[in-house]
Protein backbone atom coordinates (compact mmCIF):
# COMPACT_ATOMS: atom_id res chain seq x y z
CA UNK A 1 0.00 0.00 0.00
CA UNK A 2 0.61 3.84 -0.40
CA UNK A 3 0.94 5.55 2.56
CA UNK A 4 0.74 9.70 2.73
CA UNK A 5 0.64 11.44 5.72
CA UNK A 6 0.46 15.08 5.62
CA UNK A 7 1.60 16.89 8.54
CA UNK A 8 0.61 19.25 10.42
CA UNK A 9 3.44 21.68 10.53
CA UNK A 10 1.16 25.20 11.23
CA UNK A 11 2.20 27.60 8.34
CA UNK A 12 3.89 24.93 6.31
CA UNK A 13 4.29 22.19 4.32
CA UNK A 14 5.41 18.24 5.18
CA UNK A 15 4.04 15.55 3.22
CA UNK A 16 5.73 11.62 4.00
CA UNK A 17 5.48 9.30 1.32
CA UNK A 18 5.73 5.84 1.89
CA UNK A 19 5.11 2.42 0.08
CA UNK A 20 4.68 -0.41 2.73
CA UNK A 21 4.42 -4.28 1.76
CA UNK A 22 3.98 -7.16 4.05
CA UNK A 23 4.57 -4.73 7.16
CA UNK A 24 7.71 -3.34 5.98
CA UNK A 25 8.84 0.23 3.85
CA UNK A 26 10.11 0.18 0.56
CA UNK A 27 10.50 3.35 -0.18
CA UNK A 28 10.70 6.84 2.28
CA UNK A 29 10.35 10.14 0.37
CA UNK A 30 9.37 13.03 2.12
CA UNK A 31 8.40 16.81 0.30
CA UNK A 32 9.35 19.82 2.45
CA UNK A 33 10.55 20.06 5.65
CA UNK A 34 8.59 22.73 7.34
CA UNK A 35 9.83 25.47 9.28
CA UNK A 36 12.87 25.39 11.53
CA UNK A 37 11.01 25.89 14.56
CA UNK A 38 7.11 25.96 15.06
CA UNK A 39 5.84 27.82 17.48
CA UNK A 40 3.38 25.48 19.90
CA UNK A 41 -0.59 26.88 20.83
CA UNK A 42 -3.15 25.81 22.96
CA UNK A 43 -5.35 25.79 20.49
CA UNK A 44 -2.88 23.43 17.88
CA UNK A 45 -1.38 20.02 17.83
CA UNK A 46 1.40 21.52 15.42
CA UNK A 47 4.78 20.45 15.74
CA UNK A 48 7.83 20.43 13.83
CA UNK A 49 8.62 17.63 10.97
CA UNK A 50 11.45 15.99 12.62
CA UNK A 51 9.28 15.67 15.59
CA UNK A 52 6.14 13.53 13.03
CA UNK A 53 8.73 11.94 11.60
CA UNK A 54 9.78 10.96 14.83
CA UNK A 55 6.25 9.98 15.99
CA UNK A 56 5.82 8.35 12.86
CA UNK A 57 8.57 5.81 13.05
CA UNK A 58 10.48 6.74 10.36
CA UNK A 59 14.00 5.48 10.57
CA UNK A 60 15.57 6.22 7.36
CA UNK A 61 14.86 8.80 4.45
CA UNK A 62 15.06 7.65 0.86
CA UNK A 63 14.15 11.21 -0.87
CA UNK A 64 14.07 14.63 0.63
CA UNK A 65 12.67 16.97 -1.74
CA UNK A 66 12.55 20.56 -0.99
CA UNK A 67 10.10 22.32 -3.69
CA UNK A 68 11.27 26.08 -3.36
CA UNK A 69 13.56 28.25 -1.26
CA UNK A 70 10.93 29.50 1.62
CA UNK A 71 11.48 28.99 5.22
CA UNK A 72 8.13 27.04 5.23
CA UNK A 73 9.09 24.11 3.09
CA UNK A 74 12.94 24.19 3.79
CA UNK A 75 13.25 25.31 6.90
CA UNK A 76 12.65 22.60 9.07
CA UNK A 77 15.30 19.82 6.76
CA UNK A 78 18.40 20.86 8.42
CA UNK A 79 17.20 19.34 12.09
CA UNK A 80 15.60 16.32 10.42
CA UNK A 81 19.28 15.50 8.52
CA UNK A 82 20.95 15.52 11.96
CA UNK A 83 18.28 13.04 13.30
CA UNK A 84 17.43 11.26 10.38
CA UNK A 85 19.64 9.24 7.87
CA UNK A 86 18.86 10.54 4.86
CA UNK A 87 19.88 8.70 1.17
CA UNK A 88 19.61 11.78 -1.16
CA UNK A 89 18.31 15.44 -0.97
CA UNK A 90 16.57 17.32 -4.37
CA UNK A 91 15.64 20.43 -5.16
CA UNK A 92 15.28 22.63 -8.22
CA UNK A 93 19.03 24.48 -7.39
CA UNK A 94 22.53 23.93 -5.66
CA UNK A 95 24.66 26.54 -4.66
CA UNK A 96 28.09 26.39 -6.97
CA UNK A 97 30.92 24.84 -5.28
CA UNK A 98 32.93 28.31 -4.27
CA UNK A 99 29.38 29.35 -2.62
CA UNK A 100 30.30 31.54 0.23
CA UNK A 101 28.39 33.37 2.80
CA UNK A 102 25.58 35.70 1.55
CA UNK A 103 26.08 38.90 3.35
CA UNK A 104 22.69 40.98 4.68
CA UNK A 105 22.31 44.31 2.90
CA UNK A 106 23.07 46.66 5.66
CA UNK A 107 21.93 49.89 4.37
CA UNK A 108 18.18 48.55 3.34
CA UNK A 109 15.39 47.46 5.55
CA UNK A 110 13.39 45.65 2.31
CA UNK A 111 11.97 42.34 3.64
CA UNK A 112 11.86 40.22 0.39
CA UNK A 113 15.19 40.74 -0.74
CA UNK A 114 16.74 40.44 2.72
CA UNK A 115 14.83 37.41 3.18
CA UNK A 116 15.94 35.86 0.53
CA UNK A 117 19.63 36.43 1.87
CA UNK A 118 18.73 34.81 4.80
CA UNK A 119 17.05 32.05 3.40
CA UNK A 120 20.45 31.10 0.75
CA UNK A 121 22.30 31.38 4.06
CA UNK A 122 20.38 28.72 5.29
CA UNK A 123 19.92 26.90 2.78
CA UNK A 124 23.81 26.26 2.12
CA UNK A 125 24.01 25.72 5.89
CA UNK A 126 21.63 22.90 5.25
CA UNK A 127 23.23 21.57 2.65
CA UNK A 128 26.34 21.59 4.27
CA UNK A 129 25.04 19.26 6.79
CA UNK A 130 23.37 16.73 4.15
CA UNK A 131 27.13 16.77 2.94
CA UNK A 132 28.33 15.58 6.49
CA UNK A 133 26.14 12.92 6.69
CA UNK A 134 26.84 11.66 3.60
CA UNK A 135 23.52 12.79 1.52
CA UNK A 136 23.89 12.73 -1.73
CA UNK A 137 22.27 16.17 -3.32
CA UNK A 138 20.84 16.18 -7.17
CA UNK A 139 19.27 19.23 -8.76
CA UNK A 140 16.39 17.05 -9.71
CA UNK A 141 15.11 16.36 -13.37
CA UNK A 142 11.86 16.93 -14.92
CA UNK A 143 11.05 13.32 -15.78
CA UNK A 144 9.51 10.44 -14.45
CA UNK A 145 11.73 8.34 -11.79
CA UNK A 146 10.74 4.53 -11.22
CA UNK A 147 10.90 4.47 -6.96
CA UNK A 148 9.78 0.85 -7.08
CA UNK A 149 8.20 -1.33 -9.44
CA UNK A 150 4.84 -0.10 -8.44
CA UNK A 151 5.78 3.50 -6.99
CA UNK A 152 6.80 6.06 -9.67
CA UNK A 153 7.46 9.84 -9.28
CA UNK A 154 6.82 12.79 -11.66
CA UNK A 155 8.64 16.28 -11.14
CA UNK A 156 7.34 19.27 -12.92
CA UNK A 157 9.67 22.23 -13.30
CA UNK A 158 8.53 25.96 -13.08
CA UNK A 159 9.01 27.55 -16.64
CA UNK A 160 12.62 27.82 -17.92
CA UNK A 161 13.03 31.75 -17.70
CA UNK A 162 11.83 31.55 -14.04
CA UNK A 163 14.94 28.63 -13.39
CA UNK A 164 17.84 30.94 -15.15
CA UNK A 165 16.64 34.42 -13.51
CA UNK A 166 17.12 32.54 -10.07
CA UNK A 167 19.83 30.47 -10.69
CA UNK A 168 21.71 33.71 -12.27
CA UNK A 169 20.61 35.72 -9.14
CA UNK A 170 21.58 32.70 -6.44
CA UNK A 171 24.97 32.46 -8.29
CA UNK A 172 26.02 35.83 -8.04
CA UNK A 173 24.85 36.45 -4.68
CA UNK A 174 26.53 33.23 -3.44
CA UNK A 175 29.63 34.55 -5.44
CA UNK A 176 29.32 37.64 -3.72
CA UNK A 177 28.81 39.67 -6.83
CA UNK A 178 26.77 42.84 -6.91
CA UNK A 179 23.20 42.06 -7.97
CA UNK A 180 20.77 44.77 -9.45
CA UNK A 181 18.24 45.56 -6.58
CA UNK A 182 15.04 45.42 -8.77
CA UNK A 183 16.07 42.28 -10.38
CA UNK A 184 16.58 40.87 -6.70
CA UNK A 185 13.40 41.81 -5.22
CA UNK A 186 11.76 40.38 -8.48
CA UNK A 187 13.65 36.98 -8.02
CA UNK A 188 12.93 36.73 -4.64
CA UNK A 189 9.43 37.74 -5.26
CA UNK A 190 9.00 35.07 -7.87
CA UNK A 191 10.24 31.51 -5.60
CA UNK A 192 6.54 30.39 -5.46
CA UNK A 193 6.52 30.45 -8.77
CA UNK A 194 9.50 28.81 -9.32
CA UNK A 195 8.22 25.93 -7.00
CA UNK A 196 8.47 22.44 -7.93
CA UNK A 197 5.48 20.17 -7.99
CA UNK A 198 5.84 16.50 -7.63
CA UNK A 199 3.26 13.79 -8.53
CA UNK A 200 3.54 10.18 -7.23
CA UNK A 201 1.49 7.07 -9.19
CA UNK A 202 0.76 3.70 -7.40
CA UNK A 203 -2.17 1.40 -8.30
CA UNK A 204 -3.25 3.48 -10.87
CA UNK A 205 -3.95 6.02 -8.29
CA UNK A 206 -2.07 9.97 -8.75
CA UNK A 207 -0.89 12.01 -6.46
CA UNK A 208 -0.39 15.27 -7.10
CA UNK A 209 1.83 17.63 -4.39
CA UNK A 210 1.74 21.16 -5.63
CA UNK A 211 4.77 23.14 -3.72
CA UNK A 212 3.21 26.78 -3.76
CA UNK A 213 2.71 27.51 -7.66
CA UNK A 214 0.59 29.72 -7.94
CA UNK A 215 -2.73 28.26 -10.04
CA UNK A 216 -2.75 31.10 -12.48
CA UNK A 217 1.10 30.05 -13.97
CA UNK A 218 -0.34 26.33 -15.02
CA UNK A 219 -3.65 26.42 -15.50
CA UNK A 220 -3.85 26.76 -19.04
CA UNK A 221 -1.12 24.18 -19.88
CA UNK A 222 -1.81 21.42 -17.03
CA UNK A 223 -4.28 18.28 -18.75
CA UNK A 224 -3.72 15.75 -16.09
CA UNK A 225 -6.21 14.82 -13.66
CA UNK A 226 -4.96 13.49 -10.04
CA UNK A 227 -6.95 11.62 -7.15
CA UNK A 228 -5.28 13.54 -4.71
CA UNK A 229 -4.47 16.77 -4.52
CA UNK A 230 -2.25 18.82 -1.67
CA UNK A 231 -3.40 22.65 -2.61
CA UNK A 232 -0.52 24.54 -3.54
CA UNK A 233 0.00 27.74 -1.26
CA UNK A 234 -1.81 26.49 1.71
CA UNK A 235 -5.31 27.57 -0.17
CA UNK A 236 -5.24 31.24 -0.49
CA UNK A 237 -6.56 33.37 -3.34
CA UNK A 238 -3.91 32.22 -5.42
CA UNK A 239 -3.59 28.45 -5.06
CA UNK A 240 -6.84 27.59 -7.43
CA UNK A 241 -8.99 28.34 -9.99
CA UNK A 242 -11.81 26.85 -11.16
CA UNK A 243 -10.58 25.79 -14.38
CA UNK A 244 -7.72 24.10 -12.90
CA UNK A 245 -9.92 22.20 -10.75
CA UNK A 246 -11.86 21.15 -12.98
CA UNK A 247 -8.69 20.05 -15.25
CA UNK A 248 -7.20 18.07 -11.82
CA UNK A 249 -10.73 16.28 -10.58
CA UNK A 250 -9.50 15.47 -7.46
CA UNK A 251 -11.42 13.12 -5.16
CA UNK A 252 -9.43 14.44 -2.15
CA UNK A 253 -8.01 17.91 -1.89
CA UNK A 254 -5.79 18.59 1.22
CA UNK A 255 -4.97 21.95 2.53
CA UNK A 256 -2.17 22.83 4.92
CA UNK A 257 -2.80 25.21 6.98
CA UNK A 258 -3.21 26.63 10.57
CA UNK A 259 -5.79 27.77 12.60
CA UNK A 260 -4.10 31.58 13.57
CA UNK A 261 -4.46 33.81 10.70
CA UNK A 262 -1.48 35.76 10.01
CA UNK A 263 -1.17 39.19 8.71
CA UNK A 264 -1.81 39.44 4.71
CA UNK A 265 -2.29 35.79 4.82
CA UNK A 266 -5.70 34.62 4.50
CA UNK A 267 -5.35 30.73 3.97
CA UNK A 268 -7.78 28.85 3.43
CA UNK A 269 -9.52 31.64 1.23
CA UNK A 270 -13.52 31.44 1.41
CA UNK A 271 -13.63 31.29 -2.36
CA UNK A 272 -11.13 29.02 -2.41
CA UNK A 273 -12.70 26.36 -0.42
CA UNK A 274 -16.05 26.87 -0.98
CA UNK A 275 -15.28 26.13 -4.64
CA UNK A 276 -13.04 22.92 -3.50
CA UNK A 277 -16.35 21.65 -1.84
CA UNK A 278 -18.79 22.58 -4.58
CA UNK A 279 -15.86 20.29 -7.14
CA UNK A 280 -14.36 17.78 -4.66
CA UNK A 281 -15.81 15.02 -2.80
CA UNK A 282 -13.60 15.18 0.36
CA UNK A 283 -11.82 18.36 1.58
CA UNK A 284 -9.43 18.37 4.46
CA UNK A 285 -6.95 20.65 6.43
CA UNK A 286 -4.62 19.86 8.59
CA UNK A 287 -5.89 22.64 10.85
CA UNK A 288 -8.26 25.56 10.50
CA UNK A 289 -10.08 28.22 11.79
CA UNK A 290 -14.40 28.49 11.65
CA UNK A 291 -15.87 29.26 8.36
CA UNK A 292 -18.89 29.56 7.08
CA UNK A 293 -18.54 25.87 5.52
CA UNK A 294 -15.84 24.54 7.75
CA UNK A 295 -15.65 23.68 11.25
CA UNK A 296 -12.45 24.83 13.27
CA UNK A 297 -10.76 21.40 14.00
CA UNK A 298 -6.94 20.93 14.36
CA UNK A 299 -4.78 17.36 13.82
CA UNK A 300 -1.54 15.98 14.31
CA UNK A 301 -2.05 15.30 9.95
CA UNK A 302 -3.99 13.78 7.59
CA UNK A 303 -3.36 10.06 6.52
CA UNK A 304 -4.39 8.98 3.23
CA UNK A 305 -4.10 5.00 2.13
CA UNK A 306 -4.17 3.60 -1.09
CA UNK A 307 -4.28 -0.10 -1.23
CA UNK A 308 -2.63 -2.04 -3.68
CA UNK A 309 -6.35 -2.51 -5.43
CA UNK A 310 -6.66 1.34 -6.16
CA UNK A 311 -9.00 1.78 -3.16
CA UNK A 312 -8.49 5.18 -1.14
CA UNK A 313 -9.29 5.99 2.25
CA UNK A 314 -8.85 9.18 3.80
CA UNK A 315 -8.61 10.30 7.65
CA UNK A 316 -7.76 12.97 9.97
CA UNK A 317 -5.11 11.99 13.09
Amino acid sequence: MLELFFANVGDGDAALIREISDGETRMTVLVDAGRPFVEPAKTSLRKDTADHLVMQGVRKIDRMILTHLHIDHVGGAQRILNLIPVTSLSALYLPPEDAGYVEPDYFNSDKPRNGLRLMLNLFRETLQTAAEKGCRQEEIPEEKIRLTDKLSMNVYLPRQEITERQKEVFDDLYRGKAVDPDLLYRVSKERNLSSLMVGFSYAGRRVLIAGDRYAADWEEIWTEPCDILKLPHHGDEKAMTEKLLKTLSPQIAVISCQNQPKKKKDRPNREVLELLQTEVPQVICTENRRMRTLKAATHNGIRVIIEEDGSMSCRTE
